[in-house]
């Protein structure tokens, strides 16, 4: 898109977005950072999400106008009035909302509807919707297959902040390679296989970054195996790019990952990736060029990585490097927040599905 086109867009895109996630989560991360992109760009937009402080601060203090709802079940009649009030009011154009919850609860304002989709999710909550975006060539592929229009199906990769510089988190190390993994602390990301994997190593340092309901398990799993001193159960971490600085590789052992935020975060910093040839994995990453890849819950192949490229400064360099150029190519924020400004500009002058 060339500037002309972009500010042309961006001039006439008014958009207004709604988001019912956590306090944490992928979708979560990444909406926040497409918002900001947005206000960066100019582009006239309204927010309206579940209360949660924080988020709310954080998109504030960015100069994004932000309104609270409930998202209730319970109280749906009265959100979905809230909810068509704020669309009149801010004259919308465009409506963007974000998974299940929101994109159910929103009713119809008159004005085309997208739902962005990071995953296989039941299309029954998305009924009322005119387009469906998915963050992978995989979900796009499922939501066709499963009967969705496909000239009403668009595929749009997220972007994470360029890490090559900034604070450089400074953890606890016990002599070898230091090891990132982050994420929510939940069976699909199957940091139990990564647990198994790391016992084999004979030295290194284990930093794993994040919040959910395996925390307990997992550091009884580490007691058992015999490295809760060479393990480091980080908490969530606001920037987890300055943890990746710090760290020598990130590995992303999931069993399911249909994007794989983490693995883009890590390919901004210029760090190597180990991952499990998961969804997201497969897309983002090739083979011995930008990563290494191992079978879902083998943690002999993954301890083998691991061992290979904690030895080997070399490929440590090379891997980073290509992954970086990949960054730049395809997952940068003026690259991604353009390519969506354009989409929901044509979207708005196609209006509502027919």
């Amino acid at each position: 898109m060339t500037t002309t086109d972009s500010n042309r867009a961006t001039a006439n895109l008014r958009l207004f977005q709604c988001m019912a996630g956590a306090r944490h989560g992928g979708a979560e991360l990444f909406f926040e950072r497409l918002a900001r992109a947005f206000q960066e760009k100019r582009v006239t937009q309204h927010l309206a999400i579940k209360p949660e402080p924080h988020r709310e601060a954080r998109l504030s203090s960015a100069g994004i106008a932000v309104s609270k709802c409930g998202f209730s079940p319970l109280l749906a009649p009265l959100h979905r009035r809230q909810l068509k009030q704020a669309v009149r009011q801010m004259e919308a154009n465009v409506i963007l909302s974000w998974m299940n919850r929101a994109s159910s609860m929103m009713p119809d304002c008159g004005v085309p509807h997208v739902a962005r989709l990071g995953g296989f999710y039941n299309l029954k909550y998305y009924a009322g919707c005119d387009w469906l975006v998915g963050n992978t060539r995989d979900v796009a592929d499922y939501l066709i297959a499963e009967g969705w229009p496909a000239d009403r199906v668009h595929y749009q990769v997220n972007f994470v902040p360029d890490g090559l510089s900034g604070p450089v988190f400074d953890g606890p190390q016990s002599g070898g390679p230091v090891i990132v993994a982050l994420g929510r602390l939940h069976v699909n990301k199957a940091f139990d296989t990564l647990l198994r994997a790391f016992a084999k190593l004979d030295d290194g340092t284990l930093w794993l970054a994040g919040e959910g309901p395996e925390g307990e398990s997992l550091a009884a799993l580490a007691d058992e195996l015999g490295i809760s001193e060479r393990v480091h159960f980080l908490g969530w971490q606001d920037d987890s790019q300055a943890v990746i600085r710090g760290a020598d590789m990130l590995v992303c052992p999931s069993r399911h990952e249909p994007f794989g935020n983490v693995i883009a975060e890590a390919m901004a910093c210029g760090k190597p990736v180990i991952a499990t040839r998961s969804n997201g994995a497969l897309e983002l990453l090739e083979e011995g060029v930008t990563g290494l890849l191992a079978a879902v819950d083998d943690h002999a192949a993954l301890a083998d990585l691991m061992k290979t490229l904690g030895a080997d400064r070399g490929l440590q360099s090379k891997l980073g490097i290509a992954a970086r150029a990949f960054w730049q190519a395809h997952l940068s924020p003026d690259r991604v927040s353009d390519d969506w400004i354009s989409f929901l500009d044509q979207v708005a002058h196609q209006g509502r599905a027919g």
